[in-house]
């Protein structure tokens, strides 16, 4: 042990000598100011629920009647989410609710018209009756007949487009089959329209038959009739939506959970405004209570109503349904989990603030927490960069040099000797990291002042918990070691396999680049998120991946987006091995390595 701390006083000795250290010091202390000048968060609480009002009677006056959110308003969004769930709750009894057997019933026999089928076939025959010389020509039948046809075919369209609507979906279906369908149906009912209403001609209404039974769109199923075609994608290719009876029992009793507190919130609602001790902010604060109660249990219903038909898939095999093109899974199970874990302890989200994001304040308004957060995004980078460039530096650099070969004489196993210079690459970097959030809390306290309102997280979508936001930092801190050990063991491992001192550096840094600019172009794309370089944020397991803005450019330089396919267990797997695998060479190629 006295060997290895003897060779790690030796390598820290040897950095501080190293003139690169002052120079990423003074850049380190123009990006700390830099980060206080740069940042620009919006704050929280503009995006927040308010309720209006100087005095307690106007409050209580705008809870009760004003135009844009009341108390009835409140009301009516709770018990619309819950009577969402009697659908839901039929379909898993009856076959007869469902989508398919509506669109089915057209399609064969409606009750309320004759089926589609029966009434192709009745156009068919009168066709032959007007064109028979022994009877009339019957055109006034014909056109009944089409405008029947119509009225099927609009019904059809109705009930598609209701099912597939993104609020309340009822069935899950392909979004070709969707296309497909609603390219029938509007090519056949061009045709249905053709020359208005005053046709007189038996050819003309054969023509329309004619191109009713050849429809673009499945002209590669031979023998099948346009309706027959629609009977086909409905049969195939639509899954009617049904919830499982545990998914309806828990929101179920969440909507039991979700009125009661809000019958007790309205009750202290009702006695605080009349009472002289408790002040308008108070109130202010319990009304809101009601509206959050409300809203999050409507978000829970909705999020689990979409979810529940694709839970089992990644988000490409979501994509190709109707609705689906642009979820993101692991989002709506992070919302669904906040919500159960709210909603069953008598929570709203405004008593909590949110996980830190470079682009929103996580708290009502700017704190000092944020600044550190918003400035080790910016300095970790630099910081990054200086350890792969000592990492890089202590082989290849030390070999250039010749002292690598004068410590290889003396007493110290190899293993010991890369150890020391990995561990002191990584202790730099540690404490420069802790300088920076030293002084960006300084910064941040002495500017924005300290909230320490606890913050609401979410762990891997799973678990939703209560944290302290300076614990939260502490986390974050050690997650960022955690990447910055990450590159260090790859520029020593390319310092060492590949003798080249620069190559190390440069590598390692085109790498992290590459890494920032696919994190751009292929963040839907499932295949990235299994490579270590897109894995190695960890952070963005705790809930705050989703809450950036996208479209401002400090969100997509310095925030880690989650991919799709993102999973905390398979990006620590995919991490972990790459670290090792990287560990090994590096030791097992310097080890055997002749040092000259």
């Amino acid at each position: 042990m006295s060997k290895m701390s003897r060779l790690l006083r030796g390598e820290l000795n040897k950095i501080l000598m190293r003139p690169i250290l002052y120079i990423i010091t003074g850049v380190i202390v123009i990006a700390l100011f830099c980060s206080a000048l740069l940042l620009n968060m919006e704050d929280r609480g503009d995006t927040m629920l308010h309720i209006d009002g100087g005095s307690k009677t106007e409050v209580m006056t705008n809870f009760t009647s004003a135009p844009n959110m009341n108390k009835s308003i409140a009301d009516n969004i709770v018990n619309t989410a819950f009577s969402r769930l009697s659908y839901y709750e039929s379909v898993n009894t009856s076959a007869e609710t469902t989508v398919t057997a509506q669109l089915k019933n057209l399609i064969d026999n409606s009750d309320s018209r004759r089926g589609a089928r029966r009434l192709l076939n009745d156009y068919v025959t009168s066709i032959q009756y007007a064109e028979n010389p022994e009877n009339p020509s019957n055109i006034s039948e014909l056109n009944n007949i089409r405008l029947e046809m119509l009225d099927v075919l609009n019904d059809a369209r109705t009930i598609l487009v209701n099912a597939t609507n993104e609020s309340m979906p009822t069935v899950l279906m392909p979004n070709k089959s969707f296309q497909d369908y609603i390219t029938l149906i509007s090519d056949v009912s061009f045709y249905l329209r053709a020359d208005g209403a005053d046709l007189n001609l038996v050819e003309t209404h054969r023509d329309i038959y004619n191109n009713i039974s050849t429809a673009n769109g499945f002209a590669d199923i031979e023998g099948i009739s346009y309706f027959d075609k629609l009977y086909y994608i409905t049969s195939n290719d639509i899954t009617n939506i049904t919830l499982a009876d545990e998914t309806i029992k828990n929101l179920t009793t969440k909507y039991e959970t979700s009125t009661a507190f809000m019958a007790e919130t309205l009750s202290n609602i009702t006695a605080y405004s009349s009472d002289e001790d408790v002040t308008t902010g108070t109130l202010k604060e319990e009304i809101l209570k009601y509206y959050y109660t409300a809203n999050q249990y409507s978000t829970l219903v909705s999020d689990s109503i979409y979810f529940e038909p694709v839970k089992y898939f990644n988000d490409s095999q979501a994509h190709v349904y109707i609705g689906y093109s642009d979820v993101h899974l692991y989002q709506i199970q992070e919302r669904i989990t906040t919500n159960n874990y709210l909603i069953e302890n008598n929570l709203t989200s405004n008593q909590f603030s949110s996980v830190f994001t470079p682009t929103m304040s996580s708290g009502q308004e700017v704190g000092a927490f944020d600044l550190v957060y918003f400035g080790l995004e910016i300095c970790s980078f630099i910081i990054l960069i200086f350890c792969v460039v000592l990492a890089g530096g202590m082989i290849a650099g030390e070999q250039s040099s010749g002292t690598l070969k004068v410590l290889a004489t003396r007493p110290f196993s190899r293993n010991k000797i890369l150890t020391s210079k990995i561990l002191a690459s990584l202790i730099f970097g540690t404490i420069f990291l802790v300088f920076s959030a030293l002084v960006l809390f300084i910064i941040g306290f002495a500017v924005y002042g300290l909230d320490t309102t606890p913050i609401l997280a979410v762990f891997n979508a799973s678990s939703a918990f209560i944290i302290s936001p300076f614990l939260l930092i502490l986390i974050y801190l050690a997650l960022l070691i955690v990447k910055i050990l990450f590159y260090v063991l790859l520029a020593t491992m390319i310092s060492t396999v590949f003798r080249s001192n620069i190559g190390a550096v440069t590598i390692s840094i085109f790498i992290y680049f590459l890494t920032a600019i696919f994190a751009v172009l292929f963040t839907q794309s499932g295949w990235y998120a299994f490579l270590p370089f897109a894995g190695i944020d960890f952070f963005k397991f705790f809930g705050g991946a989703f809450a950036s803005d996208l479209a401002n450019p400090l969100s997509i330089a310095f925030s880690s987006p989650m991919f799709y396919n993102s999973s905390l267990l398979a990006s620590v797997l995919i991490v972990s091995v790459t670290m090792i695998i990287l560990t090994i060479l590096s030791y097992v190629v310097f080890k055997k390595r002749e040092i000259k």
